[in-house]
């Protein structure tokens, strides 16, 4: 009796599993503002459990494949409000149409004071790593790295511009694009903290070694006293067939040498952040993305 019981379980569970991997459940979606109810172009959607995700494209649409019906879906984007999606409905072998809104974050504004008197500020000045010896590194579509550029001045001022140290990868599979990013350095909890530019900042570099100077003096982004994070994330703006994480992306990132410090960190789609430094194989020292800002300062 208790064989058959045992007998009849297995073939039970054995048919769920079937059931579930013959199952193709597909959700295709559009995402948009809650306000304006304006399509979001780049948004993240993606797993929680797993680091598999995809962007809406300029119509605010995507589409992705359910792989595990007891996760959950993460969507997000600059300027906006996270939402989270129990993925327990879409347990048919169908294509889902669905909208998600997503609500605009409140922007923080400071208090305004009228005054006549014009800022004068200082010479461009650069901050951030600039070593000679270089570490190639490469990140797969939807990586988000960012460093922590410290203010060594402890003066408020205005970021002018972004370099990034950049090489060019031979063989390459794709090109990336980029869309930087810019936070508050969270000193409690030693990590990018809150966002301070609420649009998408694109950028298309060319696969080649250089470096690349992006202009930002007109989007007016103030230099915190305590200095800034500055992310680049790795997102697909031209091509629509899937792309495996193991394909090679270019150009590829230098990071370099420095010292016993942690400065950047990593993560998926706008998940949680990890660290991203890693100890050096040839010296005693860590690894950082090399990435630099030219400001000016307040006199």
């Amino acid at each position: 009796m208790k064989l058959g019981i045992k007998v009849k379980f297995i073939v039970c569970t054995a048919m769920i599993a079937f059931n579930t991997m013959s199952h193709s459940q597909v959700i295709k979606g559009k995402v948009i503002d809650s306000l304006t109810k304006k399509p979001i172009e780049l948004a993240n959607i993606t797993f929680v459990k797993k680091d598999l995700g995809v962007n809406s494209d300029k119509d605010g649409i995507f589409k992705i494949k359910v792989k595990d019906a007891l996760d959950e879906l993460q969507i997000s984007s600059v300027g906006y409000n996270k939402k989270t999606l129990s993925l327990l409905p879409f347990n048919e072998s169908k294509v889902y149409n669905i909208e998600i809104e997503l609500s605009p974050k409140i922007e923080k504004l400071e208090g305004v004071i009228i005054s006549n008197k014009k800022k004068n500020y200082s010479s461009i000045k650069t901050f951030g790593l600039i070593k000679k010896l270089k570490v190639r590194s490469g990140f797969p579509f939807g990586y988000e790295f960012c460093n922590y550029i410290k203010n060594p001045t402890h003066k408020k001022g205005k970021i002018k511009s972004i370099i990034l140290s950049l090489n060019e990868k031979k063989e390459a599979d794709f090109l990336a694009t980029y869309n930087i990013k810019f936070y508050e350095y969270d000193s409690i909890n030693k990590q990018p903290g809150e966002e301070l530019y609420f649009e998408n900042l694109i950028v298309a570099p060319q696969n080649k070694t250089y470096r690349l100077k992006i202009d930002v003096e007109s989007l007016k982004i103030k230099l915190p006293q305590s200095g800034i994070c500055v992310g680049v994330e790795i997102v697909n703006t031209k091509y629509n067939q899937e792309i495996s994480s193991m394909s090679k992306i270019a150009p590829s990132i230098n990071f370099t040498h420095t010292k016993m410090e942690i400065l950047t960190w990593t993560r998926f789609r706008s998940k949680r952040w990890i660290v991203g430094t890693h100890k050096s194989q040839v010296k005693d020292a860590f690894v950082n993305a090399m990435i630099n800002i030219e400001v000016q300062l307040e006199k």
